[in-house]
């Protein structure tokens, strides 16, 4: 039952999501605000695009992280690009970095201790290793996205690392408002991972309970991917 609420839950929220996006692309595309309107876009496309591939996959999402994912697309796609939440509010990129380093820390704890279960894998790390790992995947990943948006300004010249307008010094353009904005982003995600890696060390060095909260949603995966698992 409780299952089934998450479901029902997550496919409401993503109908009244995409709902909200497809109005933000019909309104910029008569404004002529291309920008929002091609950010509107892509928020269209990134809420569309996470249920058809849990479809045409295998994989069974759990219901929650689906709902965690949305919210995550939510926040810093409509709320941060279309509503311009990152201009208003100078913490709302700090706080969705620290959100995404504990979610990708997260998965990747729960990739590698999924691994380490399985029989017919030869992956057997030990607790400070899968700690470890979960720290470097979150990174990796967070540096992946700064690379990203360093390319998207480049070639589009938008401006995902805030740093337009900047002073022209000495005849050429200050970059440090840039540098600045994803040496911080890298930070946060650091910190973040950094949390999630210790408190997943200290969970498999002193507490064995596999009903705790930290393991509440690789639990809920291994039940509904029972395929994937050894008997």
């Amino acid at each position: 039952m409780k299952k089934s609420r998450s479901a029902k839950l997550e496919r409401s929220m993503r109908y009244v999501f995409i709902a909200l996006s497809a109005m933000a692309v019909i309104y910029n595309l008569f404004t002529r605000q291309w920008e929002v309107f091609f950010s509107a876009v892509l928020t269209l496309i990134l809420f569309i695009l996470p249920s058809l591939l849990v479809k045409r996959s295998k994989i069974k999402v759990p219901a929650v992280f689906q709902i965690i994912v949305l919210l995550f697309i939510f926040a810093s796609m409509y709320l941060g690009e279309i509503h311009k939440y990152f201009y208003r509010y100078a913490w709302w990129d700090t706080m969705l970095h620290a959100n995404s380093a504990i979610m990708l820390a997260y998965i990747g704890f729960l990739l590698i201790f999924t691994l380490n279960r399985d029989k017919r894998m030869y992956v057997h790390l030990s607790p400070f290793f899968m700690a470890l790992f979960s720290f470097c995947f979150a990174l990796a990943v967070g540096s992946l996205w700064e690379i990203f948006e360093f390319a998207t300004d480049v070639v589009f010249g938008a401006n995902m690392q805030k740093a337009r307008d900047l002073e022209e010094i000495y005849g050429v353009f200050d970059t440090r408002l840039g540098v600045i904005d994803t040496m911080r982003d890298l930070i946060v995600d650091a910190i973040g991972a950094l949390i999630v890696s210790v408190t997943g060390y200290i969970h498999m060095t002193h507490r064995k309970d596999a009903n705790s909260v930290f393991w509440a949603m690789q639990k809920e995966f291994v039940e509904t991917n029972p395929d994937l698992f050894d008997k």
